[in-house]
């Protein structure tokens, strides 16, 4: 399903507007928001909303979509250091609702079975929204991935690398990441895929109309008809 809202600011509300129903109608649900510049206002809404008592993370767990490799929360420009400092901690989460790779592990396939299995007991996702990358990524889930597979360590599509250069003060060497997996995301009970602005348009359109196929991620949005599609105007052409 396609919805598009008249700009950033709509869509942001109208996100935030199904986080909130998917708490309310199930306090303990398992979630997954991405980071990037996107969503930088549903997570403003949505603290918002929790600090005037609307909304109640208190039982959720939150599973991180990925991380730079070699990186935690201590390292700034990681994706735990962002996704702490702009959601999490302001949303009050405490570190047992939280389920995160470790990617300084010196077991990374180990790793990356061991967030599998958290989220199988968990029952699966509840609600996951996803950004999308300029060459079609879903997390780091890079052009070329399966569709079917879960948790994994992924090589860094160039694009990727320098648009990553964004979270950072000084150029840093991105080469791999740990991600989610795309069948993690085809599996959840909702999926959002969420974008914003002209650059993404030709993105969308591609994802939306173009050949399903692992060579461009976002494309798995044709997979399921209860996929959810929700874009401004900008990012859909108009």
């Amino acid at each position: 399903m396609l919805l598009i809202h008249k700009n950033h600011e709509t869509l942001s509300q109208a996100v935030a507007e199904r986080v909130a129903k998917v708490v309310q109608d199930k306090p303990d649900a398992v979630i997954c928001l991405p980071s990037g510049n996107t969503p930088l206002r549903l997570f403003e809404i949505l603290v918002n909303q929790h600090e005037i008592g609307e909304i109640d993370f208190s039982r959720c767990t939150f599973v991180l979509l990925d991380e730079w490799l070699d990186m935690d929360g201590q390292d700034e420009g990681s994706c735990r250091y962002w996704i702490d400092k702009e959601l999490l901690n302001p949303l009050g989460f405490q570190p047992e609702q939280i389920i995160a790779f470790d990617a300084k592990s010196g077991d990374l396939p180990g790793e990356c079975e061991r967030v599998n299995q958290k989220i199988k007991e968990l029952g699966g996702f509840d609600l996951v929204v996803l950004g999308v990358g300029m060459n079609g990524h879903l997390a780091l889930n890079e052009p070329g991935t399966p569709f079917d597979c879960y948790a994994h360590v992924s090589a860094l599509d160039p694009m990727t690398a320098e648009v990553g250069q964004k979270y950072f003060t000084k150029q840093t060497p991105l080469t791999e990441g740990i991600t989610l997996g795309l069948r993690h995301f085809l599996e959840a009970r909702e999926l959002i895929v969420m974008a914003s602005g002209e650059a993404k348009a030709p993105v969308m359109k591609r994802a939306l109309e173009g050949e399903v196929s692992e060579d461009f991620p976002a494309s798995l949005v044709q997979k399921d008809e209860k996929i959810l599609v929700m874009l401004d105007e900008a990012a859909a052409g108009n």
